[in-house]
């Protein structure tokens, strides 16, 4: 059967905004002010952000925790996601994606039937 892929596209401002938006709600105390740095490592696709420039502090954030991240954004965004959809991370037109790769339904086996004068059995 038919499997469909999806990709939800996020500006870097997106990507910045739900990495402090999932440390908050994790309970992890991130600064209010906007972060002084962000990198992106694109082959990795883990992301750095850097708060305070005398002191600076900086958050380290796997692939993982950046699915988990956007896919909070896109909750609290009102964007649908399938439960048991397969998600993963690109890098797409310059931009942080997420895919979304639905499986089809699986293909029915087909049963092997002989027929025994008047009854079936299988």
């Amino acid at each position: 059967m038919a499997s469909e892929y999806r990709f939800v596209l996020f500006s870097w401002r997106d990507v910045r905004e739900a990495l402090v938006t999932y440390d908050r709600k994790r309970g992890q105390a991130t600064p209010t002010v906007p972060p002084v740095k962000f990198r992106v490592n694109r082959v990795a696709l883990d992301c750095e952000l850097t708060f305070g420039k005398d002191r600076p502090k900086r958050y380290l954030y796997d692939k993982a925790s950046i699915v988990a991240a956007l896919i909070m954004r896109c909750r609290d965004r009102g964007v649908r996601l399938p439960l048991k959809a397969s998600k993963d991370l690109h890098l797409l037109e310059g931009r942080m994606a997420m895919s979304v790769h639905i499986a089809g339904a699986a293909e029915p086996e087909m049963l092997n039937l002989e027929i025994l004068g008047n009854s079936v059995a299988a």
